[in-house]
């Protein structure tokens, strides 16, 4: 019997559940796969097509690392089609909150599943779920400046711009989501 997930964030089409290490260890052995995961309550078959979690795979190997030696990981979760059982992308933070409440999300969709308002969908009740959380009090985005998908993203889901700076990839864009006021 596996143990069930930390935590499950449902919307209308999707499914978030905190991203199983065997998914990333398979993922790095194979091209796609198939995977029973658990989604409250029973195990069910999703596909794990070639190009999840995203375009960077080359990280793969240190986020299995830090994985095995730190058990109080932030936040990541595999997003799921929950019509066809397949990964569409991955969302996460990059670490628990700062000492000022704020943590740092990414997120990657599928090539071939972008352009269909998953991002939007699954990237907003993330970071609802997230500002939700106690000691939460912000959350950060970054996009590159030209970028103009998720420019949109963080602009549907309530982020605002925050600032710019400059890194080896070029002019990056920063933005911010406060928690609202009580």
């Amino acid at each position: 019997m596996s143990t069930p997930p930390a935590f499950i964030i449902e919307t209308d089409r999707t499914l978030m559940i905190p991203t199983p290490s065997v998914a990333l260890e398979r993922r790095a052995a194979m091209e796609e796969f198939e995977i029973d995961l658990d989604v409250g309550g029973a195990p069910v078959p999703v596909r794990v097509p070639a190009g999840w979690p995203g375009d960077d795979l080359a990280g793969l190997p240190d986020l299995l690392a830090l994985r095995a030696s730190d058990k109080s990981e932030p936040w990541n979760a595999m997003v799921i089609d929950r019509v066809r059982l397949e990964a569409v992308g991955q969302i996460g933070c990059t670490a628990l909150p700062d000492n000022d409440g704020r943590v740092e999300v990414r997120y990657a969709t599928l090539r071939e599943r972008r352009d269909r308002g998953f991002a939007t969908e699954a990237g907003g009740a993330f970071v609802d779920w997230l500002l939700s959380r106690p000691g939460v009090t912000a959350v950060i985005a970054e996009c590159h400046v030209h970028n103009a998908p998720s420019v949109r993203v963080l602009e549907k889901t309530g982020f605002e711009p925050l600032d710019e700076h400059e890194d080896e990839e070029g002019r990056l864009l920063r933005w911010i989501k406060q928690r609202p006021a009580a």
